[in-house]
């Protein structure tokens, strides 16, 4: 058989195979949201391209059928997809809506992390929140805590302040955003306070944080920030007042 015979038997089980195994878009080989005139002008090129008269100086053997098979499917597609009301029909019979087996899998990434991150296992949180956010890109309370553990991960100074603010300036905007739609979280309070402190902002993290302890007074990770707030403010109210003591002596 002459090599160009050869690969039109090759894309004929190709198609046939996209025809078994897709669904009507993939057959015309536009998007699920193609408008009429795409769809139309799929059709018109995939029915030139397929028509039988087209393989009349071609020996196709068994593969004649099946060129007629595929010619067919193209115009069961077409009738189908041009028609508004039988391709909202066919949209609403197939579609599978999300992928349970997914959000399960992200929920339970999301459980394990979660988990880590009580026991200090930051880096193994940060890739148990990587997959659930890959699994469920939607729900931003994993993308929330994706975003967190990074900011715990970047490397700090002596005083547990980010050495370079540029990261972590953006990861309080987003987890900022973030709070727009989650509003009134504590724990995502939390964060924001922490990643405030993190970058020297002392005031703007003692409010975040006072907020969160407001909204839930059993927040320990909260409470923890809280304390080192107190803790900051009288090691500098101690050395002012040695410095008044010192020159009052002077």
């Amino acid at each position: 058989m002459a090599q160009g015979n050869e690969q039109i038997l090759v894309e004929i089980e190709q198609m046939l195979e996209k025809i078994e195994e897709g669904n009507l878009y993939q057959v015309l080989g536009v998007a699920p949201d193609a408008d009429q005139p795409n769809i139309n002008l799929a059709y018109r090129q995939l029915t030139k391209k397929w028509h039988i008269d087209r393989f009349s100086n071609v020996d196709l053997g068994d593969a004649r059928d099946k060129v007629q098979t595929i010619f067919a499917a193209i115009n069961d597609a077409h009738r189908v997809l041009s028609n508004p009301q039988k391709r909202e029909e066919y949209d609403a019979e197939n579609d599978d809506g999300p992928d349970i087996g997914a959000l399960l899998q992200a929920e339970s990434a999301f459980r394990r992390g979660k988990n880590m991150m009580k026991t200090g296992a930051h880096k193994g949180a940060f890739e148990s929140f990587k997959e659930a956010c890959e699994l469920a890109p939607d729900e931003i309370e994993y993308r929330a805590n994706l975003l967190y553990t990074e900011f715990l991960l970047t490397e700090k100074n002596d005083r547990g302040e980010v050495v370079s603010k540029k990261r972590a300036g953006e990861i309080f905007q987003e987890l900022d955003e973030i709070s727009q739609t989650l509003s009134g979280k504590d724990w995502l309070l939390g964060f924001m306070g922490t990643v405030a402190l993190g970058m020297g902002q002392e005031k703007k993290a003692e409010s975040l944080l006072r907020e969160a302890s407001f909204i839930n007074g059993q927040n320990h990770d909260v409470k923890r920030q809280l304390r080192l707030i107190e803790m900051r403010k009288n090691k500098k109210e101690s050395f002012t007042d040695q410095l008044k003591k010192f020159f009052k002596i002077s």
